[in-house]
């Protein structure tokens, strides 16, 4: 056992070697960069090329290291714990824009540049990079935000990561580097693997490049909050705001609490959180037709000025993950569900024992739920969020979950048929499992 140990430091050490810098948890010296893995990863390295972590791979994949990549470390709540790992690899050195087209809206970036960056460059040339996820303002990476496919309030009108990305670099566990995409919006033939990639936490391949389309970004912007006094109004009103013929850039429904905390309608039942950018005078028009379509369904009709317009909508992105809950949650549901889903969530007996906050998303058809409580109370809430979420034709999936309760609330539901080929995937991207595969599912 004492040689078999050794044999296998002697592996980790030769990683030293094949990268710009390193640092070893427990050594002494200190790094402030590594974050809280949740496991003690032997060596953390920090190679600052693209050839750097194909060597580290191609080796790692030969003696049976396992590998953690990361960078901000600011989404690694997500999925399952990560049994024990040799090298934990930092995409923090590859941080610069390797491409702008402005005259095609294009833009291709290193993944460990920060996302707030990017936006900064590309928005020197009045184009917008329209993500804003979860940890924008504390360190939030390209890289991170590609394999979680996280998104915040301006989803509903752009979408999500995975629609927005063209092309991927990638290094394979086995440390080949391959090239999926392209750098034009319409560029796919077959299968779309830059997409497949969007939500792979890391488990597929190591993102070190990622090509977006932008937009143009818009001169005008406004926020509506709408406060009601009861749930069947905003209802109707979240009804006629999907029927106009309005463009929301952010449309968020709060349930009681939320609207309280958030400082959006203190005493509403439920507020509707709109956001429009444009042209002046099709915001105005906008909020005109807002007005009129829910003329009597609202309590309150508020346009918040600029500051605390930037608060509420950080408010809104970081929720539920900085909300210090027993667990968190993010249901996937169609559309009409995520409407009522709010008084699908508080008129149950079975969260009468814990805390509950909701925020719906309704054009995403997404629900982010967070619950405080303890111990077999918190337990019944789970598992009355999964089913609900099946019963409703969705999905649901359980983040920051205490470690208490890890043995009773995983992070995922039911994949149900999708899991043969999920496993599948894995092993012709990473048959090794080098990239750590228990994220997402036991591996085998």
């Amino acid at each position: 056992m004492v040689r078999s140990f050794e044999k296998k430091m002697s592996h980790v050490t030769e990683l030293y070697k094949m990268v710009s810098n390193f640092h070893v948890p427990g050594s002494g010296d200190t790094d402030s960069g590594v974050p809280e893995f949740g496991f003690s990863p032997e060596v953390v390295l920090y190679p600052e090329s693209v050839e750097e972590i194909s060597r580290v791979l191609g080796f790692a994949s030969q003696k049976g290291i396992r590998v953690f990549p990361f960078a901000g470390g600011t989404k690694l709540f997500l999925g399952n714990p990560v049994c024990s790992v040799g090298a934990a690899l930092s995409l923090k050195r590859l941080g610069r824009v390797l491409f702008h087209e402005p005259s095609d809206m294009v833009s291709t970036v290193e993944c460990g540049m920060e996302v707030r960056e990017f936006q900064k460059a590309v928005g020197r040339e009045n184009q917008l990079f329209p993500v804003d996820p979860p940890g924008l303002n504390s360190g939030a990476t390209v890289g991170g935000l590609v394999s979680t496919n996280l998104c915040g309030p301006m989803s509903t009108r752009y979408g999500t990561c995975r629609e927005l990305i063209l092309g991927i670099r990638a290094v394979r566990a086995d440390g080949e580097i391959i090239n999926l995409g392209g750098k034009v919006v319409k560029n796919v033939a077959g299968y779309d693997i830059p997409k497949l990639m969007a939500g792979s936490l890391g488990t597929l391949c190591v993102l070190v490049e990622a090509t977006f389309r932008l937009y143009p970004r818009q001169p005008s912007s406004r926020t509506l909050v709408l406060g009601f006094d009861n749930h069947v109004s905003c209802s109707q009103a979240a009804r006629a705001i999907f029927a106009a013929d309005v463009v929301p850039t952010c449309f968020e429904i709060l349930d009681e609490r939320l609207s309280s905390e958030f400082s959006a309608a203190p005493g509403a039942k439920r507020s509707v959180l709109l956001k429009f950018d444009s042209f002046e005078e099709a915001v105005i028009e906008q909020i005109k037709q807002v007005r009129e379509i829910t003329s009597g369904k609202s309590a309150s009709f508020v346009e918040m000025g600029d500051e605390d317009s930037r608060k509420l909508w950080d408010s809104a992105r970081e929720f539920p993950f900085l909300s210090g809950a027993s667990f968190s949650s993010k249901l996937t549901l169609p559309v009409t569900a995520s409407i009522e889903i709010l008084s699908d969530i508080e008129s149950n007996p079975a969260l009468s024992g814990v805390t509950v906050r909701c925020l719906s998303r309704p054009a995403r058809g997404v629900a982010l739920v967070s619950v405080s409580g303890e111990g077999e109370e918190a337990v019944i809430a789970a598992r009355f969020l999964e089913n609900l979420a099946d019963s409703l034709g969705g999905r649901i999936m359980f983040s920051g979950v205490r470690r208490e309760l890890r043995e009773r609330v995983k992070a995922w539901g039911d994949f149900g048929d999708a899991l043969f080929l999920m496993k599948n995937i894995k092993r012709r991207f990473d048959p090794g499992n080098i990239l750590p595969g228990e994220k997402i599912f036991d591996a085998d």
